[in-house]
């Protein structure tokens, strides 16, 4: 009898055993067919093929849904990267959305999915993103430097100042990218602090020289009354960029509000408005420089009646109006 009951289990395994090893070999092949996906995928994002990586993704979504973690995580970052790289950032959002739904807990896909809140300018739901992240890790940088920039974006400059500082202390001993320099120095001097400001704005400028930098040291000088370094470092923002007409109006107003460099800021305001005369603030400089060179307010008023008429705005008659006698002083 025992012998029969042997010889039955013999039997069933003898059965079962080539079900059992297609079995395997097709979870094998399942693997292999998303391992070599994947490569592809990667491949194609190092190459900038984001449609490549698009449709293999897409393809690798609807074929493995229960794929692993790992392999669903990878497939996610690269396809909501993709789009991310091309600007379609609806289509990242939902991407990274849809990946936190699978992967609520990892770090990397929620902290993606905030970069993608902030470049949207939805602070708020960045903010609850990063602040997510740090509950399940205290220590990531990344969630610090979010909740920094989102802070910043939204005027809130001292709690960025904070985040900032935090992120630093948690990355000593690695090297600092200009932009991280130079948004925490313009928070710092949002903040009025013109010290701070400088020392981080001259780390970032350390970095990397950029018009941005260059400019932003320019403005703390100015703000400090150092007018010759002020000069020096915005005439080498202008060097650098000398098409961007954010520093040159710069460099207009200033001269505008000195009478010795007034008439000189005029003629840079007239520069523009020939090119574009509903330039507001170019409007502005030329009705100061009018004013800082004696002219009448029936003179200068008709630069500042094309502001009122285009903005429609009844506060910069009273602005205008003090600055008309502070020019008569």
């Amino acid at each position: 009898m025992c012998l029969n009951k042997f010889s039955v289990i013999i039997a069933a395994l003898l059965i079962s055993f080539p079900f059992a090893k297609a079995e395997a070999l097709f979870g094998f092949s399942a693997r292999a067919a998303q391992n070599e996906m994947i490569e592809q995928v990667r491949t194609a994002y190092a190459e900038g093929d984001y449609k490549t990586v698009e449709e293999i993704s897409r393809e690798f979504l609807l074929k493995y849904p229960s794929a692993s973690k790992k392999r669903l995580k990878d497939v996610y970052l690269s396809l909501g990267g993709a789009y991310k790289a091309e600007g379609q950032y609806d289509k990242a959002l939902l991407v990274y959305n849809e990946a936190v739904e699978f992967l609520p807990k990892d770090e990397d896909v929620n902290i993606a999915l905030g970069g993608i809140y902030l470049i949207g300018g939805l602070t708020d739901n960045a903010k609850e993103i990063y602040r997510k992240v740090l509950v399940i890790n205290k220590a990531n940088k990344d969630a610090l430097l979010g909740l920094a920039r989102a802070h910043y974006y939204d005027g809130f400059f001292s709690r960025a100042t904070m985040f900032f500082k935090e992120y630093e202390q948690a990355s000593q001993g690695e090297d600092l990218s200009a932009s991280f320099f130079y948004y925490y120095a313009m928070a710092q001097y949002f903040s009025n602090h013109s010290d701070l400001a400088l020392e981080l704005a001259f780390k970032s400028l350390s970095a990397e020289e950029t018009p941005d930098t260059l400019l932003l040291i320019a403005k703390i000088y100015k703000n400090s009354a150092d007018e010759k370094n002020a000069l020096k470092y915005l005439n080498a923002a202008l060097e650098k960029a000398p098409s961007r007409e954010d520093i040159y109006l710069t460099k207009a107003l200033w001269f505008a509000f000195d009478k010795d460099t007034a008439a000189e800021g005029g003629k840079m305001a007239d520069a523009v408005l020939r090119k574009d005369g509903r330039d507001k603030l170019a409007l502005f400089i030329k009705y100061l420089s009018l004013l800082r060179l004696g002219a009448s307010e029936a003179q200068s008023s008709i630069y500042l009646k094309k502001i009122t008429d285009l903005e429609g705005d009844q506060l910069i008659d009273k602005f205008a109006d003090k600055i008309y006698k502070a020019g008569k002083k």
